[in-house]
């Protein structure tokens, strides 16, 4: 029979690896999308998805694939430089026990207003 000490020692263990809460890196069901019209002047809009792990959220959106300075909400208004690029946004789900990145489907290429 396992000694009190020994026990409480067990358990703290599977506590600190995450074992008992159940709770472990994020994990996305349904990716990050993007709504509206992909031109010069009107919103896009961005979803965060579907994950469990209870994560916190962070934003980046991209046009052609390169992070857009300062463009971390969630809405991102195309600008002129980004005519002919199709955008996407990143979603980095974050919680205690990791971060994970997931990228929307891009929209179709910026077109001019």
């Amino acid at each position: 029979m396992l000694s009190t000490k020994v026990r409480k020692r067990r358990v703290a263990s599977y506590i600190g690896a995450g074992i008992v809460n159940g709770i472990g890196s994020p994990v996305n069901s349904v990716a990050p999308a993007i709504t509206g019209t992909a031109q010069v002047g009107q919103t896009l809009t961005s979803t965060t998805g579907t994950w469990s792990g209870s994560p916190t959220y962070a934003r980046q959106w991209l046009a052609a694939g390169v992070a857009i300075s300062g463009a971390t909400a969630a809405t991102y208004v195309p600008v002129s430089g980004d005519v002919g690029k199709a955008i996407t946004v990143r979603v980095t789900a974050t919680n205690d026990k990791g971060s994970v990145p997931v990228t929307s489907a891009p929209t179709a290429a910026v077109v001019a207003a």
